[in-house]
């Protein structure tokens, strides 16, 4: 796999119209797909700084004027360079910009590519990386908060605590 196909972005809020869409950009090229689409320099964009920027498409015609944020790895949700544009909600817009996405040489994530990179990254461990469907998923007030207190790491954290007890106990007894 070259690294524009290591490269890959798809729609991080719900589809259809709303005020903003949130699209995510993970991989090797997401900074320099960030400077075709805003024809900025790289150095402009600092790790988790927003910035205001015109998108442009390939006939350098304005897109839209989006809220843009660059991730340096290893301090992205993946672990990997990574960049998130909120643009405006229109579908006209979002498929504007997957057009340009996908003529730099860049695939569509698969489902749940993030999270599965985020974890294959060390960012979060396998109960964290479940707990995000779950929160994604949940349909009550308690099972959002059950969730967020999971994939924040609170179940992780006493997990990690009962084993270091158990090899203590074991220790013990042999």
């Amino acid at each position: 796999m070259n690294q524009k196909e290591k490269t890959y972005y798809a729609l991080s809020s719900p589809p259809g119209r709303s005020a903003t869409a949130s699209i995510r950009i993970s991989g090797p090229r997401s900074l320099a797909t960030l400077c075709k689409l805003t024809t900025k320099n790289k150095h402009i964009f600092k790790h988790g700084v927003t910035r205001v920027c015109n998108i442009f498409n390939k006939t350098n015609t304005l897109v839209d004027r989006a809220v843009v944020v660059f991730y340096r790895k290893p301090k992205s949700y993946t672990g990997e360079d990574m960049v998130e544009i909120h643009a405006h909600g229109n579908p006209l817009i979002t498929h504007s910009i997957f057009n340009e996405l996908s003529n730099f040489g860049l695939r569509p994530a698969d489902p749940g590519e993030f999270t599965r990179n985020a974890y294959l990254n060390n960012k979060i461990d396998l109960v964290q990386a479940e707990a995000v469907l779950s929160l994604i998923n949940a349909q009550t007030n308690k099972g959002v908060e059950l969730s967020i207190s999971i994939a924040s790491g609170n179940l992780s954290s006493h997990l990690i605590e009962l084993r270091s007890s158990l090899i203590n106990a074991l220790s013990h007894v042999e």
